[in-house]
């Protein structure tokens, strides 16, 4: 329904959509009182999913690796989120890279580098709960990938904030329980932990490197089943790393420090924390 050049509460003009889906759309804007770009999200004024982003960004004002609320405001039927405008897609660029997948070393980056925003978003006491590549922003800035991890319309807060567990039991109504990235767990258990986010994100590096669920339902589950069964002989020998931190996983009382040791590995020549290696070929990333 909305047209490029718009102009939404007076302010954002409307220059390219970037998103749409059950909770509602993405747009690139130009705010017209600065003049810089940003991103706009608008939900209808009845959607959950709006107060919840709205509270989780409130609260992660400090947490490098989220999108930053900018403006939070009501428009017509709509409720609408200013945010910090971000790059592409990790699934995007992704699946431009070289076949069979980027290199051990970047996504052992990767991995780290999200899997210290889970563990700040953890801290808070949320759990994002629809972790997929599309959710996972990459943004060229220099020499320099930034990873953001962006859409929390469906977190949940599962501590309160003295850090006590809260009650699950009114908020498992999540529609895409059953999709292909939510853990085995979660879709057998019907409700989430922390290690549930950390499981699909495990799930997002191991499709792009040859470990991939089939889209029937059933047919999805038995091959995650089968994953979770034996992950090291599904995965390749520079990638047992990634088995080990799943297996890690499995325990209620895990410490995520030990699975971001893993992911660090013990190679002195290697620095975990050290840039992603990408490229820029015909004007778009891509991972070496």
């Amino acid at each position: 329904m909305w047209q490029v050049n718009e102009v939404i509460d007076n302010q954002f003009k409307l220059l390219s959509p970037l998103g749409a889906g059950e909770f509602g759309s993405v747009w690139k804007v130009e705010d017209v009182e600065d003049g810089k770009e940003k991103a706009l999200k608008m939900c209808p004024k009845d959607d959950h999913s709006y107060l919840k982003e709205l509270k989780f960004l409130n609260n992660a004002t400090h947490v490098k690796g989220v999108s930053k609320l900018l403006y939070n405001f009501h428009f017509q039927r709509w409720s609408c989120l200013v945010l910090s405008l971000e790059g592409e897609s990790l699934g995007q660029i992704m699946q431009r890279s070289k076949n069979p997948g980027v290199s051990t070393a970047n996504l052992r980056r990767i991995m780290y580098d999200l899997g210290q925003t889970l563990v700040e978003i953890h801290n808070l006491g949320f759990i994002h709960r629809d972790l997929h590549a599309q959710n996972i922003l990459v943004t060229v800035m220099g020499d320099i990938c930034v990873l953001k991890i962006v859409d929390f319309g469906v977190c949940l807060r599962y501590l309160d904030y003295v850090g006590n567990e809260l009650n699950q039991e009114n908020n498992n109504n999540v529609s895409f329980i059953t999709s292909r990235h939510s853990s085995l767990q979660s879709m057998q258990r019907g409700y989430h932990t922390p290690q549930d986010d950390w499981i699909s994100l495990i799930y997002i590096l191991i499709h792009y490197n040859g470990v991939r669920f089939r889209d029937d339902i059933f047919d999805m589950m038995g091959d995650k089943m089968n994953f979770n069964h034996d992950p090291h002989s599904l995965l390749r020998p520079d990638l047992q790393w990634l088995a080990d931190c799943y297996q890690l996983l499995q325990s209620p009382e895990v410490d995520f420090q030990n699975v971001l040791e893993i992911i660090a590995g013990e190679e002195l020549e290697f620095d975990v924390k050290s840039p992603i290696e990408f490229d820029i070929v015909d004007g778009v990333v891509k991972f070496n």
